[in-house]
């Protein structure tokens, strides 16, 4: 007679309820369970692969194996606690055990008995594979696409920057041609003097060397009658030579390094302002290119847009800081210039990304936030900035918060303390956002715009008194 445990190495198992097979039924993948637990209300899937088919009909008997489920309950296969289940109904049987074996049972993600533990392990181990791989793949998919977005990123900046440094080259050659033609213009007369005073001095010197040659070949003559005709001829053509004025051949003769020492003839009153000119010009160009190239670097670079400043508004020398001056500033006209508010806006607009700013403000009551310069009138009181139709503003006078969206008002609340903001600008979720920033009490939030932003905006600043302590810096 087979031993027991052969027997139970033999019998077909169910993965469920870790008993032999009653009622054997196949699944769409092929694999095999009792029917009784693949009844079961908490099944979700094959526990073997896993695979779903709570969709599908009642899984069908497996005809073949059933009568191998027979002959073995017909013998004397013991269960998994060592004793017979003849006396037992199967279906109460396999119920009792799969309960008993507990959800991690009933999902098939505990092993078989011995026999067939190792081979439900593999599976199992297979099953997370997979899903980690699955994973993995995922991960890298992204990674990859990360690597791309990047990469193109990286060109376009590369690509940005390079026509950038081939414009300031351009403007630096341009420069250079120009210079070249200022000092020819203001140069090319006195050469053209100089070269006509040699070329007369030649010709000077050319006649008194004749003359020289002749008179000593003369003095060689023996023939009376030639030697008189010849003196008659050449008599007074150095007559001539004598009397004419000497010129500058006493300056000219002097030897040394003073003699030597010549100054340019350029007319500095004539050059000096065309020359100043041209550096303006170069200045204002190649700065332009600079602060183009400093926004790709940086996206969020601010400086403050010296044509839209009040007269009243004094600009720092870097652009980032504006103070308050009692005497107007000699500022060329400019349609873009506030005229009638102490206000002035940034230099650079934006109309995409993320960006962050700290603003510093100081010694009188004030009004920043963002707007379209193009929706914001230069003079009269639509030109307030807390006024337009098209500006996202907070206001802070008298110790009271304001915000303003698109002329309208929305009290906040008192505070003494308003020195420092953090302003946080999001064009994907559409956000403007202030915050304050304090040393005791850390970043606070104060408010935040919801607004999608259709044309690209500036940053703007609103002084509301003239106070010799007002400023604000812009990092």
């Amino acid at each position: 007679m087979e031993a027991p445990g052969a027997a139970l190495a033999l019998a077909p198992w169910c993965p469920l309820c870790l008993q032999p097979l009653s009622e054997p039924a196949a699944l769409p993948c092929g694999h095999v369970s009792c029917l009784s637990c693949l009844r079961a209300p908490d099944r979700h899937g094959c526990p073997e692969c896993r695979a779903q088919d709570r969709g599908s009909p009642a899984p069908p008997r497996s005809p073949k194996l059933s009568g191998v489920v027979e002959t073995d309950e017909a013998g004397t296969v013991p269960s998994a606690g060592g004793r017979s289940d003849a006396g037992e109904p199967n279906s109460d049987r396999h119920q009792g055990a799969t309960a008993a074996a507990g959800p991690s049972l009933r999902t098939g993600s505990t092993s078989l008995p011995d026999a067939a533990g190792p081979k439900f392990r593999l599976a199992s181990q297979i099953t997370e594979l997979s899903v980690r791989l699955e994973a993995a793949d995922g991960a890298l998919r992204t990674e990859r696409r990360r690597e791309a977005a990047a990469a193109a990123a990286n060109g376009r900046l590369t690509e940005e920057a390079r026509g950038l440094a081939e414009r300031l080259a351009e403007l630096t050659r341009g420069y250079a041609l120009r210079l070249q033609r200022l000092l020819g213009e203001e140069l090319g007369p006195g050469e053209a003097a100089g070269a006509a005073r040699v070329a007369r001095a030649s010709e000077v010197a050319e006649r008194l060397r004749r003359a020289l040659l002749r008179a000593e070949a003369l003095l060689t003559e023996d023939d009376e009658a030639a030697f008189g005709d010849e003196l008659r001829t050449l008599g007074p053509h150095i007559g001539e030579l004598l009397a004419a004025p000497a010129g500058d051949e006493g300056e000219d003769g002097e030897d040394g390094e003073d003699g030597d020492h010549v100054e340019p003839e350029l007319d500095r009153a004539r050059a000096g302002p065309k020359l100043e000119e041209m550096n303006a010009d170069f200045r204002e160009r190649s700065g332009e290119i600079q602060r183009s190239l400093r926004n790709a670097l940086n996206p969020s670079e601010v400086t403050f847009d010296l044509d839209t400043a009040h007269p009243n508004l004094l600009l720092s020398g870097d652009l980032k800081t504006v103070t308050f001056s009692a005497a107007k500033q000699p500022y060329p006209p400019s349609p873009r210039r506030f005229a009638n508010f102490l206000q002035v806006l940034s230099a650079q607009s934006f109309h995409q990304g993320e960006h962050r700013w700290a603003v510093e403000l100081d010694g009188a009551p004030w009004v920043f936030g963002a707007c379209h310069a193009a929706a914001l009138a230069r003079s009269g009181l639509p030109s307030a900035l807390e006024s337009s139709r098209g500006s996202w503003c907070l206001m802070w006078f008298e110790n009271l918060l304001t915000a303003f969206e698109r002329g309208h008002a929305v009290p906040l609340k008192r505070t003494s303390v308003a020195c420092r903001l953090e302003v946080r600008l999001s064009f994907r979720t559409h956000r403007l956002s202030f915050y304050n920033v304090s040393a005791l009490s850390g970043t606070t939030h104060l408010y935040t715009f919801k607004a999608r932003l259709s044309a690209p905006v500036h940053l703007a600043y609103r002084m509301m008194a003239g106070d010799p302590r007002g400023r604000v810096t812009v990092h």
